[in-house]
């Protein structure tokens, strides 16, 4: 079976039937979709704001991952709390991608795993970027200096070199090289992507 058969086979039924937990939520932040495991689970949630149903501590971790899959990043699989129909707190392992009609991005989907123990691990700076930081760094990822940046986000030049500053200050980084790395290895722009140079380590 190859890619062109997919569009022949019953997709929407096998993941309604699915016993894993499945969603989509639009661009607006809201479910719009949820499968019948995923109402068993947190109650039937369409139309209510994905955010309001994780955990406090974890809602910088889902904003970060929506955002990204919004702007079509690479996927990855991470771990959280959502909060259940009664406020009860269930720890879940969660893969999502960007949901795309006419190659252009109109949601996510995802599938969510119950775990047996709440997820522990450490808290990463890039969780805290803001969405305009994100884009900037992904610019910086693809190799650009200021003035394309400016130019890219319909800013002013000074204003782009703000952004890149408060994005190094926010990273903890010591120049544009090392804040792209960062990136990297926590998956939120491409290991392909082209860094600055040696020339552009430090902000202008």
């Amino acid at each position: 079976m190859n890619a062109s058969d997919l569009s022949t086979l019953d997709l929407p039924t096998a993941v309604e039937d699915l016993a894993a937990p499945a969603y989509v939520i639009s661009r607006e932040g809201r479910f719009s979709w949820i499968n019948r495991a995923m109402v068993e689970l947190l109650g039937d949630l369409r139309g209510e704001p994905f955010i309001e149903h994780v955990a406090p501590e974890h809602r910088q971790l889902a904003r970060t991952n929506f955002t990204r899959k919004v702007v079509g990043k690479t996927t990855k699989i991470f771990e959280m709390v959502v909060l259940d129909r009664d406020g009860g707190r269930i720890p879940m392992r969660i893969t999502s991608a960007p949901l795309r009609r006419d190659g252009h991005i109109v949601g996510i989907f995802g599938v969510g795993m119950p775990l047996a123990q709440a997820p522990s691990f450490e808290h990463s700076p890039l969780e805290d970027l803001t969405p305009r930081q994100q884009e900037v760094l992904c610019l910086l990822g693809e190799g650009l200096e200021t003035p394309a940046i400016a130019r890219r986000l319909g800013i002013a030049e000074e204003t782009a070199r703000n952004h890149i500053r408060a994005l190094l200050r926010a990273m903890g980084a010591h120049s544009r090289l090392e804040a792209v790395l960062m990136g990297q290895r926590a998956g939120v722009i491409g290991a392909n992507s082209s860094s600055a140079d040696d020339n552009h380590s430090q902000p202008q």
